[in-house]
């Protein structure tokens, strides 16, 4: 295992202490994640939780802008975002941008302030955000790492009543390729509020990103949630969100990845109070030599809590993904009811998937279950779609596409799945063709 952080990340975390005044609130929070760096160093695969997953070019990559950037890269100012048109509040290279782009209009109930910009009182609730992170501990060192080298941040809180859903709200994560993006989300929803995220992750070629999301979700609070990941072919992604309900709050989440050369994602839910219930859906597509890594943690603390979650993959070529799911039921969460379920499809004999199903349970009366299968697509099927008059290659898509699909059917509002569906048929087309 690592120790120790090597000096050009050291330096460049100390020279970010007190670089941006607007930001020298955060300088005792820097100094605890720059210990955490110092004790645990960058992640590498000879830990359990990285076995799959090398962070070797990722490291040279981020280094390598952070010595040429020198003191530059916390004091670059914001400007503005080419987003098509569409309303997003768009962070580059991790600075919220002004003007926000498109015009957007915040739904009423909605607030949303730079993490230069909030006074003294919402200060004090990011500080309870930003340290009260309770990620699993595999995920934490690379958060550490955002915190001591972030140039700005997003703080949003929704007090929007349940019964009155407002429309979606677009996150554009970007990266210039130039300097090492650390966009750092904070969202709060009020009890009884409800809000639904888009979080969208674009880029430059280069693009080298190290993104952080927490989310604290009030009591009987609703948060629909979408993650879309379609950087470039180039681009190097690690990225951590941390999600807690309190009593009766309820998480939707979908999470997409359909770009990236390299992608690993620590999704983490904390099941906080009675009632609370999360449904988690994912999808990957890996081809080339790409790699994509999911881990998710679902940690139910309480008692009637219930969780669901499926995940499905796709591999072609030399790509290769990794799913490793947990469910965590501590002491004294009974009549919790939890499923897991890894689904994969293998497109070529020399793609891969590597998916680890995990439960620990620490009670009793509880309902759990976890499963994983990987494949090939069924010849049965194809032959049954070639006797209705589809030719191989239209019988072979239409396969691959229904397989995917699923995982878009819980996305909302409908607009929504229209979109990413369309997103996605562009995907396999181009894997389809590339894939033979």
């Amino acid at each position: 295992m690592n120790t120790g952080l090597s000096p050009i990340w050291r330096e460049a975390c100390q020279r970010n202490r007190n670089a941006i005044p607007q930001l020298a609130w955060l300088a005792e929070l820097r100094d605890s994640a720059l210990g955490i760096l110092a004790e645990r160093g960058l992640p590498d695969s000879r830990q359990e939780e990285w076995r799959y997953t090398s962070l070797t070019g990722y490291i040279q990559r981020g280094a390598a802008y952070l010595a040429d950037q020198g003191a530059a890269a916390v004091t670059s100012t914001p400007g503005a975002e080419d987003t098509g048109g569409e309303p997003q509040l768009v962070l580059r290279d991790g600075i919220l941008q002004r003007p926000i782009s498109g015009a957007l209009a915040l739904p009423a109930g909605v607030e949303v302030h730079s993490l230069r910009e909030i006074g003294a009182e919402l200060r004090a609730r990011a500080v309870v955000l930003l340290a009260g992170n309770k990620a699993p501990d595999d995920a934490r060192t690379l958060a550490a790492l955002n915190l001591a080298l972030l140039s700005d941040g997003l703080y949003l809180r929704s007090t929007v009543a349940a019964d009155t859903p407002p429309p979606p709200l677009h996150l554009r994560l970007t990266s210039s390729g130039t300097v090492m993006a650390q966009p750092r989300l904070l969202i709060e929803l009020a009890p009884g509020s409800r809000l639904s995220v888009v979080i969208e992750h674009r880029g430059a070629a280069g693009a080298v990103t190290n993104a952080v999301t927490q989310i604290r979700c009030g009591a009987g609070s609703h948060l629909d949630f979408l993650r879309i990941q379609d950087l470039p072919a180039d681009a190097l992604l690690t990225e951590t969100t941390h999600i807690e309900l309190d009593r009766d709050a309820t998480l939707s989440a979908t999470s997409l990845d359909f770009g990236g050369h390299l992608v690993r994602q620590d999704f983490s839910v904390a099941l906080n109070g009675p009632g609370a219930t999360t449904t988690i859906h994912g999808a990957f597509v890996v081809d080339g030599h790409r790699h994509i890594d999911n881990h998710t943690t679902i940690d139910h603390r309480a008692p009637d809590t219930n969780s669901r979650e499926i995940f499905h993959g796709l591999a072609a070529g030399h790509g290769r993904g990794v799913f490793n799911g947990r469910i965590v039921v501590q002491p004294g969460a009974v009549r919790t009811v939890s499923a897991l379920n890894s689904r994969n499809l293998l497109l070529a004999s020399t793609a891969e998937i590597d998916t680890k199903p995990e439960l620990e349970i620490f009670t009793d009366d509880v309902r759990c279950s976890h499963g994983a299968t990987t494949g090939q697509l069924d010849a049965n099927s194809l032959f049954y779609l070639r006797t209705r008059g589809l030719g191989p290659d239209e019988a072979r898509q239409a396969l691959i596409t229904a397989f995917l699909h699923a995982t878009l059917a819980l996305i909302a509002p409908e607009e929504l799945t229209v979109r990413v569906a369309a997103r996605l048929q562009s995907r396999l087309e181009a894997l389809d063709g590339a894939a033979g």
